[in-house]
């Protein structure tokens, strides 16, 4: 095996298999959610409320409406039929009516932008079949996802037995979807989007408060019924995304600034900061074809972390080749990985660079990789 993809093997094990608890010394202050989390885009859970407690969904249900619609491979181009269902009197819908053809396409964007209950439906039928064979393949997926407190029973997320999520299986969820899915994660940062109903073009804005009021805001899906409104949501600063679901909040007001609260805490427990740069001149090795010259070692980019302020320290391993070793140019000879509390944060790939010249030895064990400031 090539060094480089032993280095990278190694560092991929400490990420996936190192995933100690964070601890810190605030807390989000939520004032209404009876369940919330804040989850970064690594799965670690920052701070979490009840997150297991199995609670009412209500439209947030639509993020695996789409997933599931997604994977089914049709293309969204695809004319869909629509049989009218009455959903009831008090359910938001579109208004789409026997006879019109809306695209797969359409169907999603109302669904996911402003939450059409009659959406879910239809695009439930032309996916499935019908709307029982499009609520097993949501459950199966589900399963899938390792969401273990989560049922669904319908496409929608009305009120219905048997259908219910926790926060931690929504975050889940949402990180999955934004990740894997491109039209999720540009369609639920839409303001709006249009559809022809009953013969008409019309506009459906976005029930989404945040994603046009909080920076850095992406999405995903709002939702309310008798138990609470709840959120399940995304927002990227500093480079680094984080994910967060508020159920069984008092009042629409009350699920955006608990939403708010866990995003401005996430970010304000995180820190940034450089440990590597691609013109920091790192060693230099003797070059295989001529030993007159040397070949100079350098970080293959320049490199940024995130961390913590959990007080768990930092450290850092190198491994490098024997300088006794030959080398050519844009050869991969060492690496440095960073942890913090174990857990793999950033890896720094070294490597020669083409340019040859006579350069002074450099000790990478003498050189710091990583300044305080």
């Amino acid at each position: 095996m090539k060094l480089r993809n032993v280095f990278l093997a190694l560092f991929a094990c400490l990420l996936v298999f190192c995933k100690p608890a964070l601890a810190f010394e605030t807390t989000p202050d939520i004032s209404e959610a009876q369940a919330a989390i804040v989850v970064d885009a690594s799965g670690n859970v920052l701070w979490s409320k009840n997150a297991e407690r199995e609670m009412g969904m209500a439209s947030v249900t639509k993020v695996m409406t789409a997933v599931v619609a997604l994977d089914s491979g049709i293309d969204l181009d695809t004319v869909c039929t629509v049989d009218y269902v009455d959903l009831g009197p008090y359910s938001q819908t579109a208004g789409f009516v026997s006879g019109d053809t809306p695209t797969l396409r359409e169907l999603l964007r109302v669904l996911l932008v402003y939450s059409g209950n009659d959406a879910a439906v239809y695009i439930a039928q032309n996916v499935a079949g019908s709307v029982d064979a499009f609520v097993s393949l949501m459950n199966e997926k589900a399963l899938e996802l390792g969401m273990t407190h989560t049922h669904f029973a319908n496409p929608h997320g009305l009120e219905e037995d048997g259908h219910y999520s926790s926060v931690a299986d929504l975050a889940v969820l949402g990180r999955y979807a934004l990740e894997n899915y491109p039209f999720i994660a540009s369609t639920v940062r839409l303001e709006y989007t249009e559809a022809y109903t009953d013969g008409w073009l019309q506009t459906f804005d976005t029930t989404d408060y945040l994603v046009l009021n909080y920076e850095g805001a992406l999405g995903i899906k709002t939702g309310s019924e008798k138990s609470g409104y709840c959120f399940l949501g995304a927002a990227r600063r500093y480079g680094t995304t984080l994910y967060t679901c508020v159920l069984g909040c008092d009042s629409d007001w009350g699920r955006w600034e608990d939403t708010m609260e866990l995003l401005d805490w996430g970010y304000s427990v995180r820190t940034s900061r450089a440990i590597a740069s691609d013109s920091w001149l790192i060693d230099a090795r003797p070059y295989a074809y001529d030993f007159r010259f040397t070949c100079a070692a350098y970080p293959r980019e320049s490199v940024e972390i995130g961390y913590y302020n959990t007080g768990q320290q930092l450290a850092f391993e190198t491994s490098m080749l024997r300088d006794s070793v030959l080398v050519e140019p844009g050869q991969m000879v060492g690496a440095v990985g960073w942890t913090q509390g174990g857990k793999s944060i950033g890896t720094v790939l070294i490597e020669t660079q083409p340019t040859l010249d006579r350069l002074p030895a450099f000790n990478i064990f003498a050189v710091p990789l990583f300044v305080e400031g």
